[in-house]
């Protein structure tokens, strides 16, 4: 029995085009017979064929492995294929599964938004790699640096912006900014970028630096436009070192965790953490400040 192209393509719910495409790659061989106005046809066993094809497709096979899959008479050869497959099943979901951890981190942090707005509370900074590529609008990468920078860039959604401010510049009505790309220490680790015995960076974290777990305070701000100045979001930190006589001892550092609205104010939300001196504990308590810029 042989079937036309059209009663093929309706039957498995794929275009014409799909099963011409197919038919390049190897997988189905049609037949056109003198005086059938030169239409394909298929047989029953390319049906089968097709059917294990598309199980191949759902596997995540390629076009090519598919083809060698259903041409092959070596039961060795299909073993092989279907291990390594699965291999890379169990990879491709554990990255899933991290992928997803992320994205319900990220919306938790947006539930507790409203309350994490502009509130100054003291936590303890989560160690990460930081990777600085521009000082203001210059770029500041060593070659070494530039060729590693796309790998950073690949981690996604892992990497996050990670913008660092010069405090004393701050301090004097100063906007110095650093821009960088930075990953928590705990999501390198998971996804094997340390090596397993000593904790150090491996390629590509390895050209960037470790930000160790520092005593902070720590706030959320929403700034809006290109130029948006630290000197102003950044005041409300500023009036709660002052008044609490705390001692600053870094940088903030931030990661900005919500871009959106770019084609009209470019809003963006940014968690930054000012590292304290501990004795804070003392001083500040568990309280927290509220304030809103104005």
């Amino acid at each position: 029995m042989k079937y036309k192209i059209g009663t093929v393509a309706k039957l498995l719910g794929v275009s014409p085009e799909a099963l011409r495409l197919y038919e390049r790659n190897g997988i189905l061989t049609s037949k056109r017979e003198e005086g059938e106005n030169g239409y394909r046809y298929y047989s029953r066993l390319d049906i089968t064929a097709l059917m294990r094809a598309r199980s191949y497709h759902q596997y995540g096979f390629s076009m090519k492995e598919t083809e060698a899959l259903i041409n092959t008479d070596k039961t060795d050869f299909v073993l092989n294929e279907y291990r390594a497959r699965a291999d890379a099943l169990e990879q491709e979901i554990f990255m899933k599964q991290q992928i997803l951890r992320v994205l319900n981190q990220v919306s938790a942090m947006l539930e507790e938004l409203s309350s994490q707005l502009w509130t100054i509370r003291q936590v303890t900074r989560p160690a990460m790699f930081r990777l600085e590529f521009m000082k203001g609008d210059e770029l500041i990468l060593r070659p070494d640096q530039l060729e590693w920078f796309p790998q950073w860039v690949s981690l996604a959604p892992f990497v996050f912006p990670a913008q660092r401010n010069s405090w004393e510049a701050l301090l004097n009505g100063r906007d110095e900014s650093f821009s960088a790309l930075g990953i928590l220490e705990e999501d390198a680790v998971i996804l094997g970028l340390t090596d397993r015995e000593t904790g150090h960076p491996l390629a590509p974290l390895s050209c960037g630096v470790l930000l160790p777990p520092a005593r902070c305070l720590c706030t959320v701000v929403d700034i809006s436009g290109e130029n948006a100045s630290c000197v102003g979001y950044l005041s409300h930190l500023e009036q709660y070192v002052r008044e609490h006589h705390l001692t600053v001892t870094g940088d903030p550092v931030c990661r900005t965790f919500l871009s959106m609205n770019k084609k009209e104010n470019y809003r963006r939300f940014r968690q930054v953490w000012l590292p304290v001196l501990p004795q804070a504990d003392a001083a500040a308590g568990s309280s927290s400040l509220t304030l809103h810029m104005v």
